[in-house]
């Protein structure tokens, strides 16, 4: 048993850790706020490109939701690299215009930034939440950083960038990183689940559909979840996003 001394002394130094972070709402690099508090898992969200600007600041919500509906669990909502979040949080790097910015430097500056906030709150569960762009971001970082995460919930995801760009008529991204190239890096046991509405017309439901079937050929524990009616839009699908969330906390 450790010396009441050196408990108090352990106890004193992590309250001081937690008022740290509660002021500077992260241990970098990038900025963004923090919900709850526990080590019961660490739940990390990201937003999409908001392509039609303003701030990006609609994921804090399901962050906060997320702590309240689960106890000993602390929640960030992360602030994408290049954007401003709720009450001017800009984070480092750039988002080139919103555009072809899933970059390897960008996807670094996030997994930094997954990995401190583990190590700061003591967490050793790490799930990993991502809408539109940010799942792009997530699908990439879970094969480029095997293991730093063991679930992910990639929501409205466009899992393969090149077949994303070209169903849109548009041109390639290439500077960015597709998650489908890394699936085959992806650790063992790391637990996937695509989200995305049925009428979605922007990251089409047959690239979760592949994305995930790619993942169980690969004997990834996967699954694809689509939610009725819903478009690209996170808040028809914010609800079932919060129920898998909960189902992986207690998992």
């Amino acid at each position: 048993m450790r010396p009441i001394r050196h408990t108090l002394q352990f106890a004193a130094l992590l309250l001081c850790g937690f008022v740290s972070m509660a002021l500077a709402q992260s241990p970098g690099p990038l900025n963004g706020q923090i919900f709850g508090s526990g080590n019961k898992a660490l739940v990390v969200v990201l937003h999409g490109d908001v392509s039609k600007g303003g701030p990006a600041s609609y994921h804090y919500d399901i962050a906060k939701r997320i702590a309240q509906q689960n106890r000993g669990v602390t929640t960030f909502a992360l602030v994408r690299p290049g954007y401003t979040g709720q009450g001017g949080q800009k984070s480092r790097g750039s988002n080139n215009g919103r555009r072809d910015h899933y970059t390897s430097r960008n996807n670094k500056l996030v997994a930094q930034t997954i990995q401190n906030l583990a190590k700061a709150t003591g967490n050793t569960k790490v799930i990993g939440i991502g809408h539109s762009g940010g799942a792009a971001q997530l699908g990439a970082i879970a094969g480029m950083y095997p293991g730093l995460m063991d679930s992910v919930i990639l929501v409205s995801c466009p899992c393969n960038l090149t077949e994303w760009r070209s169903k849109r008529g548009k041109s390639p991204w290439r500077s960015s990183k597709s998650p489908h190239a890394f699936l085959k890096r992806v650790a063992p046991g790391t637990r996937i689940l695509a989200v995305v509405g049925t009428r979605d017309t922007n990251t089409f439901p047959k690239l979760s559909q592949d994305y995930v079937a790619a993942a169980k050929r690969r004997g990834l524990p996967a699954a694809y979840v689509p939610v009725n009616g819903a478009s690209h839009g996170f808040n028809r699908l914010q609800r079932t996003v919060e129920q898998l969330a909960k189902k992986e906390i207690a998992n």
